[in-house]
């Protein structure tokens, strides 16, 4: 695999961020643009809406493992398994798509959904997302469909 996939949760000053991070699985695949820094961020989400993805945070501390740090909790998702990486990114969507709803009745849709569907369209949607399938697809639009959708 080109990335291994982190789960950072933090808390600052009674704020709770989580972020969903790629990073080159090997130095020598790094970018100047990616050293201390991740290539991409699958997802994240601050505030209080972490409050609806804490059962799918602990859920995955408790099957991987986390390592505590100074703020909070860092997960490492297993590089080579194929379940772990379609959970690592179906949390980041589950994030990204959190971040952007307009109200609590879409936001629990948007979990139902993301819960639900296969890795495929998970896929499918993380990458329409990130710009893979078509660079010039606003990710704003995508997160609208997925919304659509789940409604």
């Amino acid at each position: 695999m080109t990335y291994r996939y982190i789960l950072r949760l933090s808390r600052i000053r009674d704020k709770e961020k989580i972020t969903v991070e790629a990073w080159p699985s090997r130095k020598e695949l790094a970018t100047p643009a990616e050293h201390r820094r991740p290539s991409f961020i699958i997802g994240s989400l601050s505030g209080q809406r972490t409050n609806y993805v804490y059962f799918m945070v602990k859920e995955l501390v408790n099957k991987y493992g986390a390592k505590k740090t100074k703020t909070g909790l860092t997960l490492r998702f297993p590089e080579k398994e194929i379940q772990a990486i379609v959970e690592a990114y179906r949390l980041g969507l589950m994030l990204t798509a959190l971040s952007k709803a307009k109200n609590e009745s879409q936001a629990d849709s948007i979990i139902r959904y993301l819960e639900g569907c296969t890795a495929e369209e998970i896929w499918f949607w993380t990458s329409k997302y990130l710009g893979i399938i078509k660079r010039d697809t606003q990710s704003e639009k995508v997160i609208k469909a997925l919304t659509v959708l789940a409604s």
